[in-house]
């Protein structure tokens, strides 16, 4: 038999966003067996913004709650083999649904992601966000998961493999995706891949991703936390970057405290290699500390003019 599939939408008063969410997966041919939207306490109901001869479910909750805890909702309620968790905003790419499915009756994996193209304002910002076409097939999928940060959208996943896991992190304020996906790596799940964007994704700058960084960044450090006493020991230094990638976040967003902490983090994991960000940042780090290298970087910024910084970056410096 085909694969059967839940598309689960979380929806909080993105209004017209929702219509045009289910428009792009609606035009694209036949539906997915089911579509369940779950609407967190809007001010502006889901209702308004779904046509009446859509085939959705909405659940809508009494009081608003965590990402998390919605999207472990809509899991326990999907009655298919598999399911996509989706985000309002984001929108889905011709050729979605036929071609995840034909990729899980081809290859009977428990998880298919699917590469997201994101844009701000219109204008594209990353054809190909996650990299899925850096990933061979002997590589560590752990490993890559906590390099980068697999969104919340590009992801298929066997239902029972998501159950196993105990779906989302529920204490987590932000970065439940990312804590998700390396859970779900971590558990031995079989993967494939879809290199070509199929997901568009909008970075708007009214998200609470966007407005509350720092929430973010402080979410992903204490999911750091959490799964340095869940994962492997051969993990750690993958950790330690995370956290002290985390931790530069935060210092440049004034969240100086939080930065420490993660820094601190990062240290007692470590020592961390500083892998995502420039040589320079590396060799301070490495010889200083990451705060005084923030710092030092701070008032680099301020001194040297951006153009100057980008000619010195295209450099390698």
């Amino acid at each position: 038999m085909p694969p059967t599939i839940s598309v689960l939408i979380t929806y909080y008063n993105e209004r017209e966003l929702l219509t045009e969410c289910l428009r792009s997966l609606l035009e694209q041919g036949p539906a997915p067996e089911e579509i369940i939207i779950y609407d967190d306490a809007s001010y502006y109901p889901a209702s308004n913004y779904v046509q009446i001869d859509v085939p959705v479910r909405i659940i809508r909750g009494a009081t608003t709650i965590r990402p998390a805890c919605g999207r472990n909702l809509l899991l326990r309620e999907a009655r298919f083999d598999y399911v996509h968790f989706h985000d309002t905003d984001d929108l889905f790419l011709s050729g979605w649904l036929p071609q995840v499915t034909n990729k899980i009756r081809t290859t009977a994996a428990d998880l298919v992601l699917t590469e997201v193209s994101t844009f701000s304002e219109g204008r594209l910002v990353s054809e190909r966000v996650l990299g899925l076409d850096r990933i061979r097939a002997t590589d560590d999928l752990v490993e890559f998961a906590l390099q980068g940060a697999i969104l919340t959208s590009s992801g298929v996943i066997l239902r029972k493999a998501a159950l196993t896991i105990g779906g989302f992190r529920e204490t987590l304020h932000q970065a439940e995706d990312f804590d998700f996906y390396v859970r779900l790596a971590a558990s031995g799940v079989t993967a494939a891949v879809l290199t070509e964007p199929i997901i568009r994704k909008e970075n708007r700058a009214d998200s609470y991703s966007s407005r509350e960084q720092g929430v973010v960044w402080a979410s992903v450090v204490d999911a750091v936390r959490q799964l340095a006493d869940e994962l492997p020991a051969r993990y750690r230094s993958n950790l330690a970057d995370k956290a002290a990638y985390a931790g530069s976040q935060l210092f440049k967003l004034g969240a100086r405290h939080t930065a420490s902490e993660a820094f601190q983090l990062a240290r007692h994991l470590g020592p961390p290699t500083y892998a995502r960000q420039r040589r320079s940042y590396r060799l301070l780090a490495s010889a200083l500390g990451p705060e005084a290298a923030e710092w030092i970087s701070l008032g680099y910024r301020r001194l040297l003019p951006e153009p100057l910084r980008r000619a010195l970056v295209q450099r390698g410096l």
